[in-house]
């Protein structure tokens, strides 16, 4: 499984080569049609760890959580940088995959993926419990 990080390293040094327009968005959709391929299993718990690693945003997919890392003072999701300059395209694409590289060696760990889901059941847990 640990074939996407050649791939995913090439996309995101010649990204023009792999998706049209270089958005962040085409990228995101690049990487999701790649883990559908795969049957869901390379991004398992990708979004309940960045969910864990933002403290918050479990009403969101990992797309946005990413651009949450990316942006952490965007009150908008960040689609005002994204649309400002091909320099925030590049630096969410980029922070997208570090993120995957970060995640793949979490996951990677011993019984690391069964963690991230006992960690983000007690996160739930600790959420609900808190008072509105």
């Amino acid at each position: 499984m640990r074939h996407h990080r050649e791939l995913f390293e090439n996309v995101r040094k010649r990204t023009g080569m792999y998706v049209v327009p270089e958005t962040y968005e085409m990228v995101a959709a690049f990487v999701f049609g790649y883990d559908c391929a795969c049957e869901g299993g390379l991004l398992a718990g990708f979004r309940e760890w960045l969910v864990l690693r933002l403290d918050g945003g479990a009403n969101l997919a990992w797309p946005g959580l990413v651009l949450d890392v990316a942006f952490p003072r965007s009150k908008d999701r960040a689609s005002r940088e994204l649309s400002r300059s091909a320099k925030a395209q590049r630096h969410a694409i980029d922070t997208l995959f570090t993120l995957i590289d970060e995640f793949d060696s979490v996951r990677a760990e011993r019984d690391g993926l069964k963690d991230i889901y006992v960690r983000y059941d007690r996160w739930q847990a600790e959420q609900a419990a808190r008072p509105v």
